[in-house]
């Protein structure tokens, strides 16, 4: 992975707020150097004029060596069909996301413009926009097909040209999509299942209702009341909004535990698992013991899954890792050690925007990559559908190896 200085990152983050962060990383630094001297000037031509001011007033403050507590940051690309493409393995999908060529800044929306326009031809009366691509995209892919018939029209050449656009950039998300849109469970009362780090997801089926409200002290008057109740429907699309938004959110509280750590706590976590490894390679150990409440809870949601969690190491002790798996063990150890290489730091998170010091943003950015890497090489999308449909299922991926490709790239964040 590139890295980039905090004075480097400052100026990325002028240029983002200018505009330009469709830019590599280099070019963008390049336009804010080039303009270092007048950019007060171009405010009125900035995207986001109040925090393009902001970030240029920290440019200042820096060039002077005035501290700011400036906080720079970098958004994933199209996070929905990211997630998805990397659980499914899918290269189209990560290559569209930011996951694969690590000397592009990819969009996956900027990519299903062209493609649309290319295959309505150059004589087609309608030139589609990328913001118009954009919105369809982002709501078809969590099961909406009310929105591209409104931006395309229905049963038009456009509306036909989205889909097979859509389909060729992410057939992995889109593939994806229609098997979550079939999990529903019909008149089930929720949908539930566990997150990797034990967070559990229960959603409930709401259908509004309205009931008419006669009020006698008022003369009879009548109002109409609405609520939502919890009573099942034979079919429904949230289910796929809902569980790609669950790994995201458990995306944003991993990169909290991975970036925010007890130091002291890792390396106590660090010793016990280091000493048990060394003691299991000098000794056979037939029979695990049993673990605490607490760890087994916790490893349990490991072996489903497959996904290493920070989660699981607060409770970890000289004792306790003595239950654990090879694997498992392995996996944390390797965790560890790489949240160690840098000290630990405060990170904000909105949605997919990932916020911390220009100093920091090194890590974020591995860490960040690390974790999509992990999921690509994980079970946790067999897991997921194995949960909600009750039964145990494998979900073949579209390719085995895209965890590797995913680690040679740069813009998973950008």
């Amino acid at each position: 992975m590139k890295t980039y200085t905090g004075w480097d990152y400052l100026l990325i983050d002028v240029a983002n707020q200018f505009g330009h962060d469709k830019l590599i990383f280099e070019e963008r630094i390049k336009w804010a150097t080039d303009n270092l001297e007048t950019l007060e000037l171009l405010s009125a031509e900035a995207e986001t004029k109040p925090l393009f001011m902001k970030a240029v007033m920290a440019v200042r403050k820096a060039q002077q060596g005035i501290p700011s507590g400036h906080m720079v940051g970098l958004d994933a690309c199209c996070s929905g069909i990211q997630i998805m493409s990397v659980m499914t393995g899918c290269l189209k999908g990560a290559t569209a996301t930011g996951l694969i060529n690590p000397n592009e800044r990819a969009d996956a929306y900027t990519k299903a413009t062209q493609m649309m326009n290319t295959i309505l031809g150059e004589g087609n009366a309608v030139n589609i926009s990328r913001q118009d691509a954009k919105q369809a995209l982002m709501t078809s892919f969590y099961g909406s097909k009310a929105m591209p018939k409104e931006i395309f029209g229905e049963d038009t050449p456009e509306l036909d040209a989205f889909y097979q656009a859509a389909n060729e950039v992410a057939p992995g998300a889109w593939t994806l999509l229609q098997d979550l849109l079939a999990s529903w469970k019909p008149w089930a009362l929720l949908h539930e299942w566990k997150l990797p780090d034990g967070f559990d997801a229960k959603i409930k089926v709401m259908n509004k209702k309205e009931v008419r409200i006669e009020v006698d002290e008022l003369d009879h008057a009548t109002f109409t009341y609405e609520f939502y109740e919890n009573i099942g429907q034979r079919a429904g699309l949230s289910n796929a909004a809902n569980v790609v938004h669950s790994v995201d959110g458990y995306v944003l509280r991993e990169m909290h535990r991975r970036c925010n750590y007890d130091a002291a706590m890792l390396n106590d976590v660090v010793e016990a698992i280091d000493a048990e490894i060394t003691k299991r390679s000098l000794f056979e150990v037939r029979n695990l013991p049993p673990c605490n409440d607490k760890v087994a809870y916790y490893a349990e949601q490991y072996e489903r899954s497959t996904m290493i969690s920070a989660v699981i190491l607060p409770y970890l002790d000289d004792s306790s890792v003595m239950c654990l798996s090879d694997t498992h063990l392995k996996g944390l150890l390797h965790l560890v050690t790489s949240m160690l290489s840098y000290k630990p730091f405060e990170l904000v998170t909105v949605h997919d925007e990932f916020k911390a010091h220009p100093n920091n943003l090194n890590a974020v950015r591995w860490q960040y990559r690390e974790l999509m890497a992990e999921i690509a090489q994980s079970m946790l999308l067999d897991d997921l559908l194995s949960q909600i449909h009750g039964r145990a299922g494998v979900f073949p991926k579209m390719t085995y190896d895209l965890a590797d490709h995913i680690r040679e790239s740069n813009y998973g964040l950008s």
